[in-house]
């Protein structure tokens, strides 16, 4: 590929003529602000699809056990590793009267329920009820606290509150599994964590994140200029795939960038954001799919509500957890490989202090964004070409609840 426009020249000038199945028309702002849409999504998607709920990493040692809630669904789980060192997840819910059994995260010998004291081992079999013969015919082989489906991939933990799920956890994760089967992922530490309760819809929020229009404009003071430039003016992705619900799209760095002497430091120290051609050196297994020669990072985006972007020497994810219809709990993190030297770790803390500024701009815009919808000056939304991921999600969410698994 040349270094002309990639506009000009990208053989996928037009998205709407290699998926033309997905419309071009707007879509209805409803499912951006409804709680009676959102009900739709929790019934037909979040409480039958396999979420990603953390890494194995947080659980290096027997005992060790996270709580991961889905307020969107009124759930609380408990995420542990046991003394036969298998992971599983069970609700976070006393099989005596409905009180937690844990909080936060760390490591314990027992869960413990704070309001009578029933205790239950890390693999959720309980393990003590105090005054157990005070009880009327108490089966105690049947108060084990309520395990959820639990499987992993590639280091991450996801879980399905299906009584019976309808697809394996591969079968979702579909193409992504041959693609990034040797990506280094379980080797990757993290090197930096955001998060956030914001006013907006956690499809909006997710959007800003899957498309490059905004770049020139919201990240005009961090990140624009790496992204933008005569090549590609609008941060157009060079590279799309739109799968049954999955998405990945490549974005290139601008090849005139002119970087700042700490982000030279940085490329030169160790894999960064702002790599340019040092992205070679670092490159793993699975990305670039498009084999562009300015290429920069894939955002990689796994149904229903998690982006994997994966990069030279880097990956960095997002969680979109729907709290209502206009709130959102976001988690984002980013990983590197292991570091070796003192200035590896500046160069990676360069990457997490640019990043935590682009996302703050992010932020702010999409809460900007939903307080526009709420206003009731829109009825529709207009999603342009290189927004197709945006209608793409949209399609995909709409047509689970039309047509449910």
């Amino acid at each position: 590929m040349s270094s002309e426009a990639i506009h000009l020249t990208n053989d996928q000038q037009s998205y709407r003529e290699k998926y033309p199945e997905l419309g071009t028309g707007p879509v209805p702002v409803e499912p951006y602000m409804s709680e009676e849409y959102l009900s739709k999504e929790c019934e037909h998607i979040f409480s039958k699809m396999w979420l990603m709920v953390g890494r194995t990493t947080r659980l290096k040692n027997v005992g060790d056990f996270f709580v991961k809630n889905v307020e969107c669904l009124n759930k609380s789980i408990v995420v542990a590793k046991g003394k036969d060192q298998e992971v599983r997840a069970f609700y976070n819910v006393c099989r005596h009267r409905g009180t937690n059994v844990a909080s936060g995260e760390g490591n314990c010998k027992y869960f413990t329920c704070r309001f009578h004291g029933w205790v239950y081992d890390t693999d959720g079999s309980i393990a003590h009820v105090p005054e157990e013969d005070q009880f009327y015919q108490l089966d105690k082989s049947k108060l084990n606290l309520e395990s959820v489906h639990c499987e992993i991939w590639k280091g991450f933990i996801f879980v399905n509150f299906s009584d019976k799920p309808r697809e394996t956890l591969r079968e979702q994760l579909a193409e992504y599994c041959e693609r990034f089967e040797d990506f280094p992922f379980e080797e990757m530490p993290v090197a930096g964590r955001w998060g956030a309760t914001l006013k907006a819809n956690w499809k909006l929020f997710q959007d800003a994140f899957q498309e490059g229009y905004h770049v020139s404009t919201v990240h005009a003071g961090t990140i624009g200029e790496y992204f933008t430039g005569k090549r590609n003016p609008n941060c157009r992705p060079y590279y799309l795939g739109l799968f049954k619900r999955n998405r990945s799209m490549s974005f290139s760095y601008n090849p005139e960038f002119a970087p700042h002497p700490s982000e030279i430091f940085a490329v030169k120290a160790g894999g960064s954001l702002s790599q340019g051609d040092a992205a070679k050196t670092y490159a793993l297994p699975g990305i670039n799919p498009g084999n562009d020669p300015y290429y920069s990072f894939d955002v990689n985006a796994v149904f229903p509500n998690w982006l994997c972007d994966t990069s030279a020497g880097f990956f960095f994810i997002h969680e979109f957890w729907p709290i209502d219809a206009i709130t959102t709990r976001w988690e984002a993190s980013l990983h590197f490989l292991p570091t070796n030297s003192p200035s590896q770790y500046i160069s990676q803390m360069q990457s997490v202090t640019l990043l935590r500024d682009a996302f703050r701009e992010d932020i702010a815009t999409s809460e900007g964004s939903q307080a526009g919808l709420m206003s009731g000056a829109l009825r529709e939304i207009n999603f342009s070409d290189v927004e197709i991921p945006c209608r793409h999600q949209y399609q995909v969410i709409q047509e689970l609840i039309d047509n449910p698994l």
